[in-house]
């Protein structure tokens, strides 16, 4: 359940011609596009820097960063619909898991050198 109201096409006018346009693409309008929903100039904003982070990437390629990231981060719903949306793009179970592992790969270094304080010495 959500910590925040939802607004499924009850916002602004600008979120909701975003609503719309988003319930067209999935045939729904997610629960992550109604909790900021409120304010079309924050939901505009937060899907304009989706949609040009990463350009120069594949389709692919951009979402099984999203589903590392994700995993990193503890959001099951961004892995979940990343997962998704990835399956779209064409990759496989196996690259979604590699993905994964690379990413539980990298934090595990990143704490591990953050607690010890190491020297940058791989330039």
């Amino acid at each position: 359940m959500a910590s925040v109201k939802l607004y499924n096409k009850t916002g602004d006018a600008k979120a909701q011609q975003i609503q719309e346009n988003v319930e067209k693409k999935f045939g729904f309008v997610p629960e992550v596009f109604q909790a900021m929903g409120r304010n079309g100039d924050f939901l505009g904003s937060l899907m304009q820097l989706s949609d040009v982070a990463g350009k120069g990437l594949d389709p692919k390629t951009k979402e099984l960063i999203c589903i590392a990231v994700s995993a990193v981060n503890g959001c099951e719903y961004c892995l979940s619909a990343h997962r998704a949306i990835a399956k779209g793009a064409g990759a496989t179970d196996e690259e979604i898991t590699a993905a994964v592992e690379v990413a539980a790969a990298m934090s595990a270094f990143n704490n591990f050198n953050k607690a010890i304080g190491l020297t940058i010495d791989i330039k």
